[in-house]
């Protein structure tokens, strides 16, 4: 089997100038093209498995040959690309790619090619690693709170999150019936796709809702991202500085009389002189109320200004 492989990261592109590189290049080899695989406004950044490329590799068979355009096709980042590459080598099958001119296949020229492309991939992890550390500690000094805020039933963004799409449940519904896609779905309501599937859940949308109303699967969805949003944090945690959080306790009253005066986390953390600004920082990233109301005052006041 020959497979085209088409993609572009956004709906304001087109395939079709791909397409024709990939058909010219399979006539110059007396080739016909058995199936396109498409991918439209779906980033690069994206795992394959959320992709169609997921399901096209999956059935690939020793001797298939996919082409696409240029090997960024495949992916933005140098390591996802090595890894589709290691499976096609392990398949037996071949990948051509029309701009860059490369032929990947089981052989001792693709394996020094793949080599370079995972000696380019560590080098270029290395330097992601490294400047979002540096990033995370400027923010840190700044005064933002990294990583994800705490859930918060009360918060007043998701209250109007809710608000609104309460008021267009109908419509949502609706569409949701007819098939249109989550991604799509999510476009036209301004909302953001797992947002739209917790509330398609809570309302009933699904045949699939368990025996209780679903209200098993809605605490499943709130544990889960509360886990996430925990990971999340420590995985920050772990970027910004060595070792585990440090909290101290801190005048609760006089704190969050200076949170709810606007102050950032670095003036805050004057007024204790007793502890480290360090101490202070893992203290507002560990405790609920400090973390939660901080986001909502002195936060916006760390973003850095152009």
């Amino acid at each position: 089997m020959i497979y085209g492989y088409l993609r572009v990261s956004s709906d304001e592109q087109d395939v079709n100038s791909q397409k024709q590189g990939v058909e010219q290049f399979a006539l110059a080899h007396s080739w016909k093209i058995d199936k396109y695989i498409t991918d439209e406004g779906v980033s690069g950044g994206k795992d394959p498995d959320k992709r169609n490329l997921g399901p096209l590799l999956k059935q690939l068979q020793k001797g298939d040959i996919v082409i696409c355009s240029e090997i960024s096709r495949l992916g933005r980042d140098l390591y996802m690309v090595m890894d589709i590459l290691h499976f096609c080598m392990t398949q037996g099958c071949i990948i051509y790619t029309v701009k860059d001119n490369f032929t990947l296949g089981d052989d001792i020229q693709s394996k020094v090619l793949a080599f370079a492309f995972g000696l380019a991939a560590e080098i270029e992890r290395q330097m992601i690693r490294q400047r979002t550390k540096e990033g995370l500690r400027l923010r840190m000094k700044m005064g933002s709170l990294v990583g994800r805020p705490y859930l918060n039933e009360g918060d007043q963004t998701r209250n109007l999150v809710r608000e609104k799409l309460e008021q267009q449940k109908d419509m949502i519904c609706q569409q949701f019936q007819w098939g249109v896609p989550f991604r799509r779905l999510a476009t036209n309501f301004d909302v953001d796709r797992n947002t739209l599937y917790r509330y398609l859940v809570e309302w009933g949308c699904y045949d699939t809702l368990d025996a209780d109303g679903g209200e098993a699967r809605k605490k499943r969805l709130r544990d889960h991202k509360e886990k996430e949003a925990a990971r999340k944090r420590e995985e920050y945690r772990s970027q910004y500085k060595e070792g585990s959080y440090e909290p101290v306790p801190l005048d609760r009253e006089k704190t969050l009389k200076l949170i709810r005066s606007g102050l950032t986390l670095p003036k805050i953390a004057s007024e204790f002189p007793e502890f480290s600004y360090e101490q202070v920082y893992d203290t507002f990233m560990t405790d609920r109320e400090y973390n939660t109301l901080y986001r909502q005052f002195g936060q916006k006041k760390c973003v850095k200004k152009k």
